[in-house]
């Protein structure tokens, strides 16, 4: 029976109280077991999703220095009065107690070292509490990061009332190399964005502005937004993620969709998207998924993941085929049906060809605010327009289509729930058998300050959801499934649902699922 490290750890505490006492030598000589055994089960994980790999962590001499204010100022003050691009760097450690912080600014060669127990809170409506390389001037950051002393967590909250909804993070990073982010519990309430963002940083003067060289890892949330999450990479290379628990939304959302990106290589100027991206141990509870594939309009490199686990999820792994789109970006076409439909007439005006220009019907982007609608195949490689080329460059130069080169995924586990944890998609609840929708589906409304429509609450579907089809072209591309484990999943559930191609389990019309009142995240 393998150990986990947290029993491990608990074993060795309550052997050493009963056998020692609480004498400091005796705390000393644990800290350095507990260290130890970390190291022994690091070396257990496969050799390819090791730590070595991609970060070098700072010298064991380097200096340190304790932080002891308690303001955002003061913090970024003391962080500019210790960085040196070329220096050795300085470990500033930061003592227990509640920070109020907004834009806490990470520079080169600075290590935040955040005492367990501590709880930082953020101080806004707009933004997030860690920056790392956001600003497009000035040189790349190198060695930077933000742990836990001794591995132990803290926590970032971003559950404030007036929060729900908005554009908050704990942690942007951008431009930087060999950066390690580790040891937080993040306390979200449904805020409109992923709480830890890979970005990509335009205007900057380096052809790949986002980060490279990096470990994400031991890191939990609650409260997730459904329509978002813990992770999301839009620009990422050579970067480890590993250790992640998400209640709600989706864990690692590997969804290369950012306005600013798709500015810079519609014209074929920068380089996104993620490439050598390794994932261990991912897993989600109650949300959407645990690992999601979605390329949009990149076409992305090597992905590889190991150990997933979905416990009353709607799936353990999404894959979404790529796509093009167009957006309603002046907002000329009003939130309502008529609008839908002459935003619809508009894009199909745009191309003449035979045939749609539409893949499906309009959507609503920006948290229900702006109309969007994918485009056919047949549109997406028509002659583009003023209009469309605005958006999505020249034909042959421009955007088209993503996917993934090489993108596998292993041991992975979906366990079925039936209390309504799950959070479903509207085109997700037909494979769910007929039977189940009286009593196992409810629909929220607007409860969550959310659209009609937005999500529905349920049962566990399916392990893995796929809308790609064969080939490698026009937005296909394959994510290799090894060795599933499909847990308690009654008769008439499907395990790997295959989109266009998988039966359908169930053709009731959503209006019929009972609306209720939702409850917000404590």
């Amino acid at each position: 029976m393998k150990t986990t490290s947290k029993n491990l750890k608990n074993l060795l505490l309550l052997l050493v109280v009963i056998a020692l006492g609480s004498c400091s030598n005796d705390l000393e000589d644990l800290d350095k077991t507990l260290s130890d055994s970390n190291i022994d089960i690091e070396k257990k994980i496969p050799s390819e999703f090791q730590n070595q790999n991609f970060y070098n962590p700072p010298a064991s001499n380097i200096r340190k220095v304790q932080f002891t204010g308690t303001t955002t100022a003061q913090l970024n003050q003391l962080i500019k009065q210790n960085s040196k691009a070329n220096g050795p760097g300085v470990i500033i450690e930061i003592p227990r107690r509640t920070y109020n912080w907004n834009e806490v600014i990470l520079k080169s060669n600075i290590h935040l070292q955040i005492a367990e127990g501590t709880i930082i809170k953020f101080d806004g409506t707009r933004g997030g509490v860690f920056s790392i390389g956001a600003a497009r001037g000035g040189k790349r950051l190198k060695n930077v990061s933000i742990s836990g002393q001794d591995g132990r967590k803290f926590m970032v909250d971003i559950s404030a009332s007036n929060l729900v909804n908005k554009n908050v993070n704990a942690v942007k990073i951008g431009r930087v190399d060999n950066f390690r982010i580790a040891d937080i519990n993040i306390k979200d309430r449904r805020s409109s964005v992923n709480s830890i963002v890979l970005v990509h940083v335009g205007g900057a003067s380096e052809n790949r502005p986002g980060p490279a060289d990096g470990v994400i890892e031991n890191i939990k949330q609650t409260g997730s937004h459904t329509g978002y999450g813990l992770i999301q990479t839009y620009n990422a290379n050579n970067v480890l993620f590993k250790n992640l628990n998400c209640d709600g939304g989706v864990t690692l959302r590997m969804e290369t969709d950012d306005i600013i990106m798709k500015g810079e290589l519609k014209n074929g100027s920068k380089k996104g998207g993620i490439n050598d991206v390794f994932a261990y141990n991912i897993n989600n509870t109650n949300g959407i998924t645990a690992v999601m594939f979605s390329p949009h309009f990149v076409k992305n490199g090597n992905v590889t993941v190991e150990k997933v686990k979905a416990t009353g999820s709607t799936f353990a792994v999404r894959v979404e085929k790529g796509f093009l789109e167009l957006f309603d970006l002046n907002d000329t076409f009003p939130i309502n049906n008529d609008g839908q439909r002459r935003f619809e007439q508009f894009i199909q005006s745009q191309f003449n060809i035979n045939g749609t220009a539409l893949s499906g019907r309009a959507y609503k982007r920006n948290n229900g605010r702006r109309w969007a609608v994918r485009l056919s195949p047949a549109a997406s490689i028509a002659p583009r327009n003023t209009f469309v080329k605005n958006q999505l460059g020249e034909i042959g130069n421009g955007l088209e289509a993503g996917g993934f080169t090489n993108a596998k995924v292993k041991n992975i586990t979906a366990k079925f729930q039936n209390d309504r944890g799950a959070k479903i998609k509207q085109i997700h609840l037909q494979f769910i058998p007929c039977n189940i929708w009286a009593n196992g589906l409810r629909n929220p409304g607007t409860s969550l300050n959310m659209f009609n429509g937005f999500e529905y609450h349920g049962p566990s579907v399916a392990l893995s959801y796929d809308n790609t089809a064969n080939g490698n072209t026009g937005g296909n591309y394959r994510v290799t499934l090894e060795r599933q484990q499909f847990n308690g999943f009654p008769n008439g559930f499907t395990q790997n649902i295959k989109f266009n191609i998988t039966t359908p389990a169930c053709g009731n019309n959503a209006n019929t699922i009972t609306n209720y009142i939702a409850s917000f995240p404590n």
